[in-house]
Order: structure tokens, then sequence, then C-alpha cells
């Protein structure tokens, strides 16, 4: 891989405590840094340490819950500011347990958004629906003016139709 890293799939975006040590053992590098951006491929992490591009480190992960995840990792990039360095850790070998775990972690993060305005859209529709037919049952003018007009509202009905199923599809 380059520099530039790109990870796919759910993240954590919260900031998670991680405790930086070299790959052999020994003393850890930063006990106070600060991952961002988690995913179960990598993170972005926020140290006082310097870090070198291509750097292989163990790190353990602090979760909310307490429980920690530990795993080894490769430096992708890094850039030094005034008061930090921000690096790009690739995960490259983890437990499965602690992958899974920080799988859930992210996946825990997740709003779909798109599904509950397709959810809205539909109990709106189903709304109206209901509201119209009711006045058509209850008022004779109503009932004449839609047997003249069905043309047009089966054809409006299934443009609606057509256009959920487009936006259901374009979802997958």
């Amino acid at each position: 891989m380059s520099g530039d890293v790109r990870r796919s799939g759910a993240r954590f975006i919260s900031p998670l405590g991680v405790v930086l040590r070299p790959s052999k053992g020994g003393a850890p590098i930063d006990d106070r840094a600060t991952a961002h951006d988690i995913s179960p491929k990598g993170f972005k992490v926020e140290t006082q340490a310097r870090l070198e591009e291509n750097m292989i480190l163990s790190f353990t992960l602090v979760l909310p819950t307490g429980a920690s995840v530990n795993g080894k990792g490769r430096v992708a990039w890094n850039t030094r500011e005034t008061f930090a360095t921000w690096a790009d850790v690739e995960i490259i070998s983890m437990s499965w347990r602690d992958k899974r775990r920080l799988s859930q972690l992210a996946k825990t993060n997740d709003a779909d958004l798109e599904h509950l305005i397709y959810l809205c859209a539909r109990f709106v529709m189903m709304m109206v629906a209901i509201v119209v037919v009711h006045h058509i049952v209850v008022s004779p003018r109503l009932r004449t003016l839609v047997v003249e007009l069905a043309p047009k509202i089966i054809a409006l009905a299934v443009m609606g139709w057509a256009l959920l199923g487009m936006l259901k599809r374009r979802k997958r």
C-alpha cells in the first residue's frame, strides 16, 4: 500500500485511548495516545511520539466498555504538527476475538439515515392514502370526481410505487 490508505466499512468515530509499544516489546512509545476513526482494518492515531512510516508497532486500544483489544500495526503515513504527530496505523495482525470486538464496536455507531427516510416517506404516504380514502367514502361529490379522475390517480399511484422501488434498489 502507498501512503494513502483507504479503509472501507463501518468505523467507530469517537476517540479511544491507545497504548503504542515497539513491536518486539519493551517500554511504551506512548501510553496516552488517542485513536480516531477506528475500523477493523486500522485507525488514525494522535500521539506525542515520533513515528516513522512503515514502522511496525504493537497497540492496545481501550474500548468504552473498559475491555481492550491488542494487535500489531504498520504506520502507513504520518505528519508532524505543532502539538502532535498524526499517523494512520494499518492493522496487520490481531486475534479473531479482538477483531470481532472491533467490528461490533464500529457497527454500533451506524445510523442508516437513508432507510429511516424511506420508512418515514412510506408511512406518510400510507397515512395520506387512508385520509383520502376516508374522505372519498364520506363525500358523494368526491366519489364522482374520483371516478372522472381515476386514470390520472392510477398513473400517479404507479409512479409513486416505481419511485419507492428505485429508492429501495439504490440503497442496496
